[in-house]
């Protein structure tokens, strides 16, 4: 008769349970997005067109986001050509710390820069926060200053269909500001814009949900270290309506889009004789995105 150990039993029990209970990476997402973005200055040229692949996954209490993009300009009038601008790889990690809170990490990279972002989103019924702040680091090619920004929703308010938040802009440049970058202007010491930001959910049916997005400033500010002319966004000054649409063609397949229009009134500081003028160029910017979801 074959006797089992009861320390050896308990053992492989315990082993087992813990490997049970442990959690597995698994696919969540996956998904394409194109997103052209233009000032009008470039008459029908498009200053980007960016695609975008997106992978999520999740890993117990932790989600993960991947993408990989690509980005090109397009010159629809003079050579008639399109040319790479630049590359993106992200990476996004958050953890649910609390049934209201997640914390997050962002890490992007670009031909031009790399960012390294802390991040959170609080909700808490009525009221919610959210903020990136990260720190940039740019490459040789841009011959300029790194810097601390962030982006953040200090307090926000929600009701059914409808979300407010007040929302600041701020950039801090690191280092010498004095010096003069290639293009022959000064680099800002820092620059920072609030904001008023509004959501609307306006019709939620079976399958189509139509909902719209209002940016609106209130002011903008830039400072130099020494005195330069500079032009900057004017108070109320910088005003952009998103109209956004998803469709859940299946349970599990989703295509969405959204356009956007911004209309931009901009103001001169330190203004000297002779100075360039406000010459209404990029006076209005557009954004325009479609894209597909498929959840696992």
């Amino acid at each position: 008769m074959i006797k089992i150990n009861p320390l050896l039993l308990a053992a492989v029990g315990m082993v087992s349970a813990v490997a049970y209970a442990a959690p597995e990476l698994t696919v969540t997402s996956v998904g394409q997005e194109i997103e052209i973005e233009n000032s009008n200055h470039n008459g029908t040229d498009l200053d980007e067109v960016n695609l975008y692949n997106n992978v999520g996954l999740a890993y117990g209490d932790w989600s993960i986001g991947l993408q990989a993009g690509k980005q090109w300009a397009i010159n629809w009038d003079d050579s008639k050509d399109v040319h790479s601008k630049s590359h993106r790889l992200q990476i996004d990690v958050w953890n649910k710390v609390t049934d209201d809170l997640k914390l997050g990490f962002r890490y992007r990279g670009t031909s031009s820069y790399d960012r390294f972002y802390g991040r959170w989103d609080w909700n808490n019924g009525l009221l919610w926060s959210a903020g990136d702040v990260w720190y940039q680091a740019e490459s040789e090619v841009n011959d300029t200053n790194d810097s601390l920004q962030f982006e953040v929703f200090p307090i926000g308010v929600q009701y059914g269909p409808f979300k407010v938040g007040y929302f600041i802009n701020y950039v801090k440049t690191l280092g010498d500001t004095s010096v003069i970058q290639k293009n022959g202007k000064l680099v800002k010491e820092d620059y920072i814009e609030h904001q008023i930001r509004a959501y609307w959910t306006f019709f939620k049916g079976e399958q189509l949900t139509l909902s719209t997005e209002g940016r609106f400033t209130l002011t903008a500010d830039e400072n130099y270290e020494k005195t330069t002319p500079y032009r900057t966004y004017d108070d109320f000054g910088r005003n952009r309506i998103y109209l956004k649409a998803n469709y859940a063609m299946t349970e599990n397949l989703t295509v969405y889009g959204s356009y956007a229009w911004e209309f931009r009134d901009f103001k001169f500081e330190d203004y000297k004789p002779g100075a360039p003028k406000d010459d209404n160029t990029e006076n209005a910017y557009q954004n325009f995105i479609v894209g597909w979801s498929y959840k696992f």
